[in-house]
């Protein structure tokens, strides 16, 4: 499945418009599903449920993998079933969408074909529950982690990709798994205000002309407003099964249990919001 891509880049990030509107919609984001697999992966069983009960499009605004490198993932492992179990939902006439992430920002075609979702290179601009809503990922938003940002350019140059993604799966899962450790170190030891998304990145997705805006990334669950717009920010899936429901009524937080069961969440306070340029 594609998608039209609008003539449109939010610091760097290309946006993609959905063309058909959502009445309702359910999203999470950063299920960061480890190659074990485990609770995350039943959890996202339960959101899986729910959209086929409610027949509602489910989006997942990236990282929904803990890495996926080469494209010979797919065919593997929990790659394969994660595939199997978003097809599920083309298989009742229920959209599936997959946002690249800063962990699984080489999910392509393959995975698309064997998931039957369409996946996104970037940002998603879509009518939900009758309001123009920006979907992202949120790394785009943090522009005072220079480090990050400097790296995902070359990361994500069409060479550096090509090379990753034409890897053995075993080499590729390794490499990988020693990135995300030097990663955690690198945030561990770092100004943790640096990994904030800036005021000046926030108000630059508004100005796209949304009055909703969600993303994740940063894993810390908060809401507000932000001039004449208003903002949501999910929290890491593994570590608590949150997402947002949206329907012509409002959006509100969710709890996903098994069987496809939601449970109110209370809304969180806002999240804080460094001072910087916009890239």
């Amino acid at each position: 499945m594609t998608a039209a891509t609008a003539p449109t880049t939010l610091l760097g990030t290309p946006l993609t418009q959905l063309a058909t509107p959502c009445e309702r919609a359910l999203l999470v984001s950063d299920l960061h599903i480890p190659a074990a697999g485990g609770a995350v992966l039943v959890a996202l069983g339960d959101a899986v449920a729910a959209a086929r009960a409610a027949r509602t499009p489910l989006f997942l605004l990236g990282d929904v993998f803990d890495s996926y490198v080469a494209r010979g993932q797919v065919r593997v492992g929990v790659w394969r079933d994660v595939a199997a179990l978003l097809a599920t939902l083309a298989a009742d006439g229920v959209p599936a969408h997959v946002l690249h992430g800063n962990r699984d920002f080489l999910l392509g075609a393959e995975f698309a074909a064997a998931s039957r979702a369409v996946v996104v290179a970037g940002g998603l601009r879509a009518r939900l529950g009758g309001v123009d809503t920006l979907l992202l990922h949120g790394d785009e938003l943090c522009q005072n982690d220079l480090p990050y940002q400097r790296a995902k350019r070359w990361l994500r140059h069409p060479l550096t990709r090509a090379l990753a993604r034409s890897l053995p799966v075993g080499l590729a899962v390794r490499a990988a798994a020693r990135a995300r450790r030097r990663s955690a170190m690198v945030i561990a030891a770092g100004d943790q205000a640096r990994f904030l998304p800036t005021a000046v990145a926030v108000d630059a997705a508004f100005a796209t002309g949304v009055a909703r805006l969600v993303f994740g990334h940063i894993h810390r669950f908060s809401c507000g407003r932000r001039g004449d717009g208003a903002y949501r920010v999910l929290p890491a899936f593994d570590a608590d099964p949150v997402g947002i429901a949206i329907d012509p009524a409002g959006w509100r937080a969710v709890r996903f249990h098994r069987g496809g069961r939601l449970e109110p969440v209370a809304d969180p306070g806002p999240c804080p919001l460094a001072e910087g340029a916009s890239g």
